[in-house]
C-alpha cells in the first residue's frame, strides 16, 4: 500500500514538474531565430498610422509588414492602416487606432509619432521616418551625458537620417571647383537644421567654408513644425534645437510671469557663418586689366543695390546670391523647401552650382544624392518589433539607423550634362537606377519555417 502511494506522489510531483518546465520556457523571452514557435492562434494586431500618405511612407510599411510576416508568419499578425485625410489630423487617426485596443503602433513620419506619444505611454510604439528622434520626443541629455540611443519609454525604432558623412564625401568628389559652400533652411525646420548642423561639423574638419542661408517656405509648403516643436511652457513658441548643443528649454519670463514667458534669445535660430569664412567664392575675372578703383566702385554699387531690394527680396534674388558667394549647395533630407527645388535649381545650374541633395525629391533637381532604400528601413523597424513581442523592454531598445553601405551614389544625368560634368563608374545616372531598382531587393530577409 505504501509502495502504491509512493508511486502516485512520484506521478504526480512529475506531472507538476513537467508543468512548470513548460510554463517557464514558453514565458522566456525567444531569441530573434526562434520566434516562429509562437502560438499558432495568436494574431498580434498592429496599427499602422501614416503621417502622409506616400510612396515613401507605404513602403517602409511594406518592409516592416513583410518583416513581421517572415519572422512570425503572415498568419500571426493583422496590420491596420490609418493615413490623415483632408479634415483627419494625425492625432484623430492615432486615436482611432487606440480606440481597437491594438498590441502595437507603427508610424511613419514625425506628426504620425508625435501624436501617437501624445496619445499613449503604454502601448508599444515602433517609428520609422524619423531624422531626428532625440529631438522629436525632447529627449534631454543629464549632466552632459551623451545619449545613449534609448527613449526611456514606450517607444524605439529605425532613423531615416542618411549617412551624412558621406554627403559630404558626395560633395567633394563631384564638385570640380570646391572652395566655399551654401546651406539653406527654413527657420522651422527642425529636421533640416538638425542635418545641416552635423553637415558643418564635418565641413569644420576639412577645413572647408560654409555659409547658411534662410530661405522663406513657400505658401504651399505643409510641414507643420510648431506643434512639434513646441514646450509646455510656451506652447506657441518654438524652443530651439540644435545637434551641436541640445534641446533649450530655458524660459525668460515676461514681467514676473514665467507662464507667459519668452523663449531663450537662443531659441531663435539665424544664420550663421563658418569661422572659414572669408567671403564667398573667387570667380576668374574676364577684365583683369581693370584697375582696382573700377572694381572697388562696382562692388560698392552691388553692395547698395542689394540693401535697397532687401525689403523686396524674392527667391530668385536669394538664390542667385547664395550662387555669387558659394561653389555648392547642400539641401538635406525632407527639406521643407522642396517644392521650391525647381527654381533653386535652375538658378544654380545657369551659375554653375553644384547642388547637393538629401533625398530621391530633391535629386530631380540636384546633380548628386545618395539612395537608401527605405524598405530596408522599414524592415529594421520589423525587427525591433519582433524583440518587443518576443519580450524584450522597448524603452531599452536602442534606436538605430540604416546601413551606409548600402547607400547608392546617383547622379543627375540632364543636370550632369549642362554642367558639363562626368561620373566614374561607381554612380549611378539617378532615372535610370530608380526606373529599375525594386524595392527590398537588396534587403537580406528572414526565412519564416514554422508553418
Amino acid at each position: 500500500m505504501k509502495k502504491k502511494i509512493v508511486s502516485v506522489l512520484l506521478i504526480a510531483a512529475l506531472i507538476v514538474g513537467l508543468v512548470a518546465f513548460r510554463n517557464r520556457t514558453s514565458s522566456e523571452p525567444e531569441k530573434e531565430s526562434e520566434v516562429e514557435s509562437v502560438d499558432d492562434s495568436y494574431v498580434y494586431n498592429i496599427a499602422a498610422c501614416l503621417s502622409d500618405d506616400n510612396e515613401y511612407n507605404q513602403i517602409l510599411l511594406q518592409g516592416f509588414t513583410d518583416c513581421l510576416s517572415d519572422y512570425l508568419g503572415e498568419s500571426h499578425i493583422s496590420i491596420t492602416t490609418y493615413t490623415p485625410a483632408e479634415e483627419v489630423t494625425t492625432d484623430q487617426l492615432v486615436n482611432t487606432a487606440l480606440s481597437k485596443s491594438p498590441d502595437m503602433i507603427f508610424t511613419a513620419g514625425k506628426s504620425a509619432l508625435t501624436s501617437a506619444t501624445e496619445a499613449t505611454d503604454t502601448t508599444p510604439i515602433v517609428a520609422t521616418g524619423i531624422v531626428d528622434f532625440k529631438g522629436t520626443l525632447r529627449i534631454t541629455s543629464l549632466n552632459g551625458k551623451s545619449w545613449d540611443k534609448t527613449t526611456g519609454i514606450n517607444v524605439t525604432g529605425v532613423s531615416s537620417k542618411p549617412p551624412i558623412v558621406d554627403q559630404v564625401s558626395l560633395m567633394i568628389e563631384a564638385t570640380p571647383d570646391l572652395q566655399t559652400v551654401g546651406i539653406l533652411f527654413t527657420p522651422e525646420d527642425t529636421d533640416s537644421i538638425y542635418q545641416n548642423e552635423i553637415f558643418e561639423g564635418y565641413l569644420d574638419q576639412a577645413g572647408i567654408p560654409w555659409k547658411e542661408y534662410i530661405i522663406p517656405a513657400s505658401e504651399n509648403d505643409t510641414v507643420v513644425q510648431e506643434e512639434q516643436a513646441s514646450t509646455a511652457l510656451t506652447p506657441s513658441k518654438y524652443t530651439a534645437y540644435s545637434a551641436k548643443t541640445g534641446i533649450d528649454d530655458i524660459v525668460e519670463a515676461l514681467e514676473e510671469d514665467t507662464v507667459v514667458g519668452l523663449n531663450a534669445p537662443s531659441s531663435t535660430r539665424v544664420a550663421e557663418t563658418s569661422e572659414f569664412w572669408t567671403g564667398g567664392k573667387i570667380v576668374t575675372s574676364h577684365s583683369d586689366d581693370e584697375t582696382d578703383e573700377n572694381t572697388e566702385e562696382e562692388t560698392t554699387t552691388e553692395a547698395t543695390s542689394k540693401t535697397e531690394e532687401t525689403e523686396e527680396e524674392t527667391l530668385e534674388s536669394l538664390i542667385q546670391e547664395v550662387c555669387d558667394e558659394c561653389s555648392v549647395i547642400y539641401i538635406p533630407f525632407g527639406s521643407s523647401i522642396t517644392d521650391q527645388m525647381e527654381t533653386i535649381s535652375s538658378i544654380a545650374t545657369e551659375s554653375d552650382v553644384v547642388i547637393v541633395g538629401g533625398d530621391n525629391t530633391i535629386a530631380e533637381n540636384s546633380l548628386v544624392t545618395l539612395f537608401t532604400d527605405p524598405y530596408s528601413l522599414g524592415y529594421s523597424a520589423g525587427k525591433k518589433a519582433v524583440k518587443v513581442f518576443d519580450g524584450e523592454d522597448i524603452s531599452t531598445i536602442k534606436i538605430t539607423y540604416g546601413d551606409s553601405d548600402e547607400a547608392v551614389k546617383l547622379y543627375n544625368g540632364e543636370i550632369a550634362e549642362e554642367l558639363g560634368i562626368e561620373f566614374p563608374k561607381s554612380f549611378h545616372e539617378l532615372h535610370e537606377y530608380l526606373s529599375t531598382y525594386e524595392y527590398g531587393s537588396n534587403t537580406t530577409r528572414y526565412i519564416y519555417s514554422g508553418e
